[in-house]
């Protein structure tokens, strides 16, 4: 009977173990680290039943590169692929921001107008950092800011 007993109790503390190493190795959900950004060829306009809220940039503009084809979106999107806003052009140059999840954003977003106006977006013509890429690089920051996640240096 002791010896039962004694299987009974090893094989418990083995179970017990082993489904220890299993919660412990479990991946828990990560908390928002950091945004990555997907250049588009085109403009984009995401389906209305994802969009959460849309902000029309007026006032801001972004110059167009002398050698390469400028993007005209970008996808933001967080380490688990999920996308968050959408920064699109339009063929009249004027450039809209979808959220596609709530963030708390200022909808006249002056800190983007700012920074925007700091890197000279309007006229900087670098292929993917100037133009709409310079202009994503700003929202990027601002949406991590947002997001308790200040851009690391």
């Amino acid at each position: 009977m002791r010896v039962l007993f004694f299987l009974v109790l090893v094989m418990w503390a083995t179970h017990a173990f082993a489904n220890q190493g299993t919660t412990e190795n479990t991946p828990a959900p990560e908390p928002f680290t950091d945004l990555n950004l997907r250049f588009s060829n085109r403009p984009l306009r995401p389906p209305d039943n994802v969009i959460v809220q849309t902000i029309p940039l007026t006032g801001l503009s972004v110059a167009q590169p002398f050698v390469a084809p400028a993007p005209q979106a970008v996808i933001f999107e967080d380490d688990q692929r999920q996308r968050l806003a959408i920064l699109s052009s339009e063929e009249t140059g004027h450039l809209t921001l979808f959220l596609l999840q709530p963030l708390p954003l200022d909808p006249s977003l002056p800190s983007l107008v700012q920074c925007a106006n700091n890197h000279s977006c309007q006229t900087d013509r670098t292929p993917l950092t100037g133009g709409l890429g310079c202009l994503a690089l700003c929202l990027k920051d601002l949406l991590e800011t947002a997001n308790g996640s200040p851009s690391a240096p």
